[in-house]
């Protein structure tokens, strides 16, 4: 027998469902037919791919390998079937960053304008998600690297220190903080913050606990379970506040205003971090990372 793509399709689909059923669901096929893909792709290059239980299934170490291959391949067999003619742009292989925060302004964005100025004819790719799922997704192959926050980061591969953001509050822009240039953390001890349960929101709670959890009274948190941008609108609507990052200002979203938050004269900081697999051989990756050291030299 003779491995075909329809065996590598099926078996990218488990990986990135975690579910035969589901994997068979987006596929399109019958999951009977997609379990016989992988048990003969299983056969033909002797070894177990997945780990299967009641719950789904799992990538084994070798299929991790196998399938970061096997990810290449499709995709490089795709571009073909899809760019007669494809020329000089063959070897250009896309590039998958994954990412949870605003990109409107700051310094991703300036980063990947100047990518895409020195490489016009790589294409490139977010992902979103939270930073778990990222760093999973960048284990099994299918992001080639993610920009989190490093706080409490647990990362075993490649790591670069990149940018810092200042916190910023966002806030009505008839809020009677919004007259003041800048604001101290403790006049916010008495406002009522919007938090996302979704990455970068734990995080930004725990800062918020940290500045204000000064006595007794704990800060005023209200979760919900939906990404910041789509949260933030609701400041303008019932008073409440946000804490955020700077890229975020540039959402252009009306009635909302931004003001830097201090501790004393010093401003409140998250520092970003790439992370990737060093065994990962995308020449678009590496181009990236050339271009992210030019500009944040690791200098620890």
């Amino acid at each position: 027998m003779t491995i075909e793509i329809r065996h590598l399709r099926s078996a990218l689909a488990a990986a990135e469902h975690r579910s035969l059923r589901k994997a068979a669901t987006a596929s399109g096929i019958r999951a009977a037919l997609l379990s016989k893909d992988i048990r003969l792709l299983e056969d033909m290059i002797g070894c177990t791919l997945f780990i299967r239980t009641p719950s789904g299934v799992r990538p084994t170490s070798h299929g991790i390998d196998f399938l970061h291959v096997a990810r290449q391949i499709v995709h490089d067999v795709d571009m073909l079937a899809n760019s007669p003619g494809f020329g000089a742009r063959q070897t250009a292989r896309r590039l998958t960053i994954g990412y949870y925060t605003s990109v409107s302004t700051g310094s991703l964005r300036a980063t990947l304008g100047e990518f895409q100025r020195r490489h016009p004819t790589i294409p490139w790719k977010f992902v979103g998600g939270s930073r778990a799922s990222l760093l999973q997704k960048v284990e099994t192959g299918q992001v080639d690297i993610a920009i989190v926050t490093a706080g409490g980061l647990e990362w075993q591969d490649a790591l670069l220190r990149l940018w810092s953001e200042r916190c910023v509050v966002a806030l009505r822009s008839d809020h009677k903080l919004a007259a003041l240039p800048v604001l101290e953390w403790s006049l916010l001890r008495h406002e009522r913050f919007l938090i996302s349960t979704q990455d970068p929101g734990p995080e930004i709670a725990d800062i918020i606990r940290h500045y204000l959890s000064v006595d007794v009274r704990a800060p005023n948190l209200v979760t919900h379970d939906m990404e910041t941008q789509f949260l933030k609108p609701f400041v303008a609507e019932n008073g409440s506040v946000m804490v955020d990052y700077e890229s975020a200002t540039g959402d252009g979203l009306t009635n909302i205003a931004y003001r830097q938050v201090l501790n004393g004269r010093q401003p409140v900081e998250l520092r970003f971090v790439a992370c990737w697999r060093a065994d990962n051989p995308n020449p678009s990756l590496l181009r990236f990372l050339q271009l992210l050291r030019e500009r944040y030299p690791d200098i620890s």
